[in-house]
């Protein structure tokens, strides 16, 4: 799979402390990009990539912490990249204004905001770093309703608990005007079967729900998980170990190259082994290749190489440096993994050749 994407992690601080988050945000030192590290990797991947497949995304921590780090970063990244290029930043919306919305605009940088859905749901895990007296959901909710949400996105995780409510969840976002939703399951919690049954009855009635919109006319929301799904798909079709040739370049908030974005679920330093180079020197490609290699070769050992519409290395590499059994913590993902996707995909299959899901899910400025 080509390279295609540059993560660049700006900083491991933010102002909140979610539960699930895969960051390992405010713990261990504190680390922040410099503005010549993040010119040096995105010129070592715009050189690797043609302007058609560039994506670059600005990721934290909370990547709005330090704005005018930000605007310095995304400014360079435009020009670099080039007009065709992707831009794009998930922020937890507590510091959105009317000013940075309209600076992505200028600059072209899809901006998600990560929400999981109405407050009972958002505060559920979604809490503040400092203070548990105020709710998310609220402090989000008043910075984005002076906003034109069409231009946005949100981006929900749910989980065992709440996937019940996850259809609800995403209509009500879709009322409030969303022009983009994706979501995703928390893939590291211990899944019992009785909740993933329900994950895929609420994936039947999404793929009806959203059937049902685009035959009333009205236009749905775009579903950013769906472009993921239809691309795994296409991967498998052409190489069942897709996965294995990573296309994501992975820059952390200490400089250095990881061959895998879960190494940043460990406080800096906790996952050295998974470094390969840095900003200043470059990315160790060989090394990189190395560290892709043996994951590849315990998840192909256990059987299960194909098949996957979600990465599997990082599950691996996650429980290797948590201490927990890899090949139980690979079970557990396939079996949420293969039941989310296999809902989309039937979603995919009941709304393929509507014309006004062709145009959606056609275009080639997906994020």
């Amino acid at each position: 799979m080509p390279l295609d994407h540059l993560a660049v992690y700006l900083s491991n601080s933010c102002n909140l402390a979610c539960s699930y988050c895969y960051v390992a945000v405010n713990q261990g030192p504190a680390a922040r990009l410099g503005f010549e590290d993040i010119r040096r990797a995105v010129d070592e991947f715009v050189a690797r990539v043609p302007p058609e497949r560039r994506k670059i995304t600005f990721i934290g921590g909370e990547p709005l912490l330090d704005w005018p780090l930000f605007v310095k970063a995304a400014t360079y990244a435009r020009e670099a990249a080039g007009p065709g290029g992707i831009l794009q930043t998930f922020t937890n919306g507590t510091l959105l204004t009317a000013d940075k919305a309209a600076f992505f605009a200028d600059v072209g940088v899809h901006c998600t905001v990560s929400l999981d859905g109405r407050k009972q749901d958002n505060d559920l895990h979604r809490v503040y770093y400092k203070t548990k007296e105020r709710s998310v959901y609220d402090d989000a909710m008043e910075r984005l309703r002076p906003l034109d949400k069409s231009n946005l996105g949100v981006s929900l995780v749910f989980t065992a608990s709440t996937v019940d409510r996850l259809l609800s969840n995403i209509d009500a976002f879709h009322r409030m005007g969303f022009g983009r939703v994706t979501f995703n399951p928390e893939l590291y919690e211990n899944w019992p079967e009785d909740r993933i049954e329900i994950l895929r009855r609420v994936l039947k009635g999404l793929a009806r729900w959203y059937r049902a919109l685009l035959d009333a006319g009205a236009r749905p929301p775009q579903l950013q998980i769906l472009f993921a799904v239809l691309e795994a798909v296409e991967n498998e079709a052409a190489n069942p170990g897709w996965w294995h040739d990573c296309h994501n370049m992975t820059l952390g908030p200490d400089g250095k190259y990881y061959s895998c974005d879960k190494a940043l679920s460990f406080p800096v330093g906790r996952a050295a082994d998974l470094r390969s180079g840095d900003a200043a020197g470059g990315m160790d490609w060989e090394e990189r290749q190395r560290q892709l290699d043996d994951p590849t070769a315990f998840i192909e050992s256990a059987g299960e190489g194909a098949g996957h519409i979600f990465c599997p290395i990082g599950v691996v590499d996650h429980a290797r440096h948590a201490g927990r059994d890899p090949g139980a913590a690979l079970k557990n993902f396939r079996r949420v993994a293969d039941a989310f996707g296999d809902g989309l995909k039937e979603l995919i299959a009941l709304c393929q050749g509507h014309p006004v899901y062709e145009e959606m899910y056609g275009r080639a400025d997906a994020v």
